[in-house]
């Protein structure tokens, strides 16, 4: 008796057929991370709550003045990747913090940017336009009171309409 070849058959049409499905979308769909939308809504903030403030294209930093209050803001990496940088920069200003989901955190957090960034990946190749929750580094001069700030303001960040 001949064994039947049908259900791997099936299987291997099935697998082509998914494959060139996520191929076709994938293809399709740009990034997720919009980083002009994230400073555009940094600089709305900003200005909302009485800073002066310039962005450094290069560095991609914004400078942020209030009085005596002196911040520079920047988007971190969720893996981390531009820690070093930034520490570089904040040097200069006064001490670090970050800003994740409308908290603030003495060090950078980790495991919580790291699951909201691919979660936000996967609903963005599934064609969904998920938002983002960006970790933003902070450094302050001691003048700032940084806990003033309603920084819940920023927890959550559209995508822009395509």
């Amino acid at each position: 008796m001949k064994p039947s070849h049908g259900p791997k058959l099936f299987l291997a049409t099935l697998l082509v057929l998914t494959l060139g499905l996520k191929l076709a979308v994938y293809s399709q769909q740009a990034a997720p991370a919009d980083p002009d939308v994230v400073g555009r809504t940094v600089a709305a903030f900003l200005l909302q709550h009485g800073f002066e403030s310039h962005l450094d294209k290069r560095s991609g930093m914004f400078d942020a003045n209030a009085g005596n209050c002196r911040m520079l803001i920047t988007e971190a990496a969720p893996q981390g990747w531009d820690r070093s940088r930034v520490e570089l920069h904040a040097k200069t200003i006064g001490r670090l913090s970050y800003v994740f989901d409308g908290a603030i955190y003495a060090n950078e957090p980790f495991l919580a940017p790291m699951i909201d960034e691919y979660w936000a990946r996967v609903g963005f190749k599934m064609g969904l336009k998920p938002s983002r929750h960006p970790i933003l580094a902070v450094a302050a001069s001691d003048d700032c009171k940084m806990s003033a700030l309603p920084w819940w303001q920023l927890a959550e960040v559209k995508n822009a309409q395509r």
